[in-house]
């Protein structure tokens, strides 16, 4: 490390062979030609194109898997390894209110926020201007292409129909169908639902309930623990909010359930969803609603902006008048799961933005020490978080200012390294091409200036672990930069060749001879003994992961892989 202000590199997220921040697009992301190809038929006249738009790009905490939120309302989550598609999930808020008998119809916009649950169980998504919430359920039996792309009965039924009634079925097509029936019977779809559950809200004042009936139960917060495995689980759930959604919707970084969504009047609510309403409730006189409690709202701040950090336990604002406000939110969702009178949230600090622009995005780092601030004045600032709680007071400038000096370019997103060693800002240039800014937040130097392709940039996100940025651009697309290979540095006299080379090798080249005696099968039995037995089952902890309080062997993973999606039918 160098200077003071530096801190030490996590060797552990480090590859000695790579650069350390990306150059080069490494691989897109897009959906399966079959897939998009229904989806642009599926848009009516009227219909804009940025429906299949890639608007906004999340990984989830280990960065094992990117979900990526569309212009439609969809989610596609990839694999970040193979760059496969994993799950696909639709968004059928419309048809869950007219099962409930609703005639109010969703305003259908593109998805602005889509947020990870800590253990990969959950995702929140929902756009602005919109008061829907919708919450996926990642582990429901049915998996993640069956239950959401949509192999219901009767769509089974009428496909296969269609191939037996039309001769220019191709083999292919009728196997996968074929492949596909099969693989929903041995998971026996009548078993569960298919279809996304619409739940009332209880909206909580600060006497408690006002709307409602559900208030006052002792529900638990996890819902795989409430749940019984015969009971019939939604795949998803939605609800709507008092007000439409005007600037950050997040779910709760270690709550299950809950999250908080910032309203288009300035205001900070809370929501909380009861484990039992994931599936079918016995005995119950009527279905659960979820808790809403507005937990901030004053004239003075308008808040644009807002997140909780890691730990959960604080929560940073930035409002319209160019403004960072501080709260303590250890206890606040706690309240809202137990129906209790909610006290509205006092400010720890107001700390004012050096040029009293409005705050446009929050970023905070993993281990909740660094806040980085997007606002409209084209700059990007990093604070130090422990500084505002210690001295507010003394937090006149940020620990790093970041600004292209001399365009002064607006970032339309920004986010931080994994280790918070780099900040990237994302903007769309002049010539309509997009441009990633890197920076050093320890030295403040200019790292590189990527330019991509000519499309629109809306959202960037980088890897939590390893040097990948991943961008949702306007073509549907979301390109993955990465870095280069240093192959120069895997041996010092090693050569990059131009083109590759035959090599021949001897037939002696790697014998072991030692005194005109062959030893290679005496060689090979010593170094069997000495080798210890590696362990393929147990999993171990993950150094980057040390800090988290709750065991981590039990990892999430998507049980089915979609190779392939064929009429809106998935197939594993």
């Amino acid at each position: 490390k160098t200077g003071n202000n530096t801190k030490p590199m996590n060797l552990e997220l480090l590859d000695p062979f790579r650069r350390q921040i990306p150059d080069r697009v490494d691989a897109t992301l897009n959906l399966p030609d079959d897939l998009d190809s229904r989806l642009r038929k599926e848009l009516k006249e009227g219909d804009e194109e940025d429906q299949m738009y890639a608007t906004y790009v999340a990984f989830n905490r280990r960065g094992a898997y990117i979900a990526v939120g569309y212009g439609n309302g969809m989610v596609g989550v990839f694999d970040v390894l193979s760059r496969t598609l994993s799950g696909f999930y639709r968004n059928d808020i419309q048809d869950a209110l007219v099962a409930m008998g609703s005639k109010s119809t969703p305003i259908k916009k593109g998805l602005n926020f889509v947020s990870w649950s800590r253990r990969s169980r959950t995702m929140v998504t929902g756009s602005s201007g919109d008061t829907e919430i919708h919450i996926i359920d990642t582990t429901h039996p049915l998996g993640p292409g069956e239950c959401c792309v949509g192999i219901a009965g009767d769509e089974k039924k009428e496909k296969i129909d269609e191939g037996d009634q039309n001769d220019t079925t191709t083999p292919e097509t009728s196997s996968q169908n074929r492949t596909s029936s099969s693989f929903a019977r041995r998971r026996k779809l009548e078993d569960h639902h298919t279809k996304t559950r619409y739940l009332n809200v209880s909206v909580i004042e600060n006497d408690g309930i006002s709307t409602g009936e559900t208030g006052g139960k002792d529900v638990q917060k996890s819902h795989v623990s409430v749940i019984d495995s015969s009971t019939k689980r939604y795949p998803s759930i939605a609800f709507a909010l008092p007000l439409p959604i005007g600037g950050y919707l997040q779910a709760h970084p270690r709550l299950t359930g809950c999250g908080l969504a910032v309203l288009n009047d300035g205001s900070i609510v809370a929501f909380w969803v009861p484990s039992i309403g994931w599936g079918d409730c016995v005995g119950e006189d009527q279905a659960p609603s979820v808790k809403v409690a507005t937990i901030f709202k004053d004239e003075s701040h308008f808040i644009t902006y807002a997140v909780v950090d890691p730990q959960g336990k604080k929560m940073y604002g930035g409002t319209k008048e160019g403004k960072i406000l501080g709260f303590d939110a250890s206890d606040i969702f706690d309240q809202v799961e137990a129906s209790s009178s909610i006290s509205h949230l006092t400010p720890g600090f107001v700390v004012s933005v050096p040029s009293r622009s409005s705050v446009w995005g929050l970023v905070i780092s993993r281990n909740g020490q660094n806040l980085l601030v997007n606002s409209a004045d084209g700059a990007l600032r990093l604070y130090k978080t422990t500084d505002f709680w210690a001295s507010p007071e003394a937090v006149d400038t940020p620990f790093m200012f970041f600004q292209d000096v001399v365009s002064k370019v607006k970032f339309a997103s920004c986010d931080l390294s994994g280790d918070s060693e780099f900040v990237v800002g994302g903007a769309n240039g002049d010539d309509n091409k997009y441009e990633l800014y890197i920076w050093n937040t320890s030295t403040g130097e200019l790292m590189d200036k990527l330019t991509g392709a000519t499309v629109d940039l809306l959202d960037v996100s980088w890897h939590p672990t390893r040097s990948f940025i991943a961008v949702a651009t306007s073509d549907g697309v979301v390109d993955v930069w990465g870095p280069r290979i240093n192959w120069t540095a895997f041996a010092p006299d090693f050569q990059a060749l131009p083109q590759n080379v035959e090599y021949v090798e001897c037939e002696d080249e790697f014998d072991v001879v030692e005194d005109g005696i062959d030893d290679a099968h005496e060689t090979m039995e010593t170094y069997s003994k000495a080798t210890d037995d590696v362990d393929i089952l147990a999993i171990e902890p993950v150094p980057v992961f040390a800090s988290d309080s709750e065991d981590e062997s039990d990892v999430f993973a998507f049980e089915t892989k979609v190779t392939r999606i064929l009429g809106g039918i998935a197939t594993s």
